[in-house]
């Protein structure tokens, strides 16, 4: 099993930032106002503590996450810089964390890319564009996939709205979910 003292204190830092990159990514590309940015936050805060529940049992979540369920570090604020630019940074901090897990146990790899994608879905779930006729924007469907592409899933697509959790939720697909409990 993987923990903390696998890695040096920068890895640490950026796969604690790579944790959050994907759902921050997701959030800033479709800006979806004060009502549904408090629907995403609290979808979120479930989703970490769920998080805990379900792999809370590992090392690696131990170290990465707690027993309390919070985000490991502060969500960047968007305010400081343009959607593009910003989106990029934080899949590229996604990339440096895949490629920092490179050398963790496969297992604990694969649980870490799972959950960085699954909290980059509960974001773009959360405000649920069903106004629009979609669960998800064409534009958070698009960072979804830079995303999980960033983790190595090139066959992933995001929710169809027919399927709030989405088919393609590694973490909840209960044929991999055994692997981890």
């Amino acid at each position: 099993m993987t923990t903390k003292a696998d890695f040096s204190a920068d890895e640490w830092d950026a796969l604690r930032r790579g944790l959050v990159a994907g759902e921050e990514a997701v959030r800033a590309a479709a800006p979806s106002g004060w009502f549904n940015r408090f629907k995403e936050s609290r979808a979120l805060k479930r989703e970490w503590k769920s998080i805990v529940e379900r792999y809370g049992h590992t090392l690696l979540a131990q170290d990465l996450i707690g027993a309390e369920g919070e985000a490991p570090i502060e969500s960047v604020k968007l305010e400081q810089e343009e959607v593009g630019p910003f989106i990029d940074k934080s899949i590229a901090a996604c990339k440096a964390a895949a490629a920092i897990m490179a050398k963790a146990d496969p297992r604990d790899a694969e649980l870490y890319a799972d959950v960085a994608i699954e909290l980059a879905e509960t974001a773009a779930v959360a405000a649920q564009e069903r106004g629009q006729g979609m669960l998800v924007s064409p534009a958070e469907a698009v960072v979804l996939r830079r995303v999980a592409h960033a983790f190595g899933r090139s066959e992933y697509e995001p929710p169809k709205d027919q399927d709030p959790r989405g088919s393609a939720n590694f973490a909840q697909d209960a044929s991999r979910r055994g692997q981890y409990e």
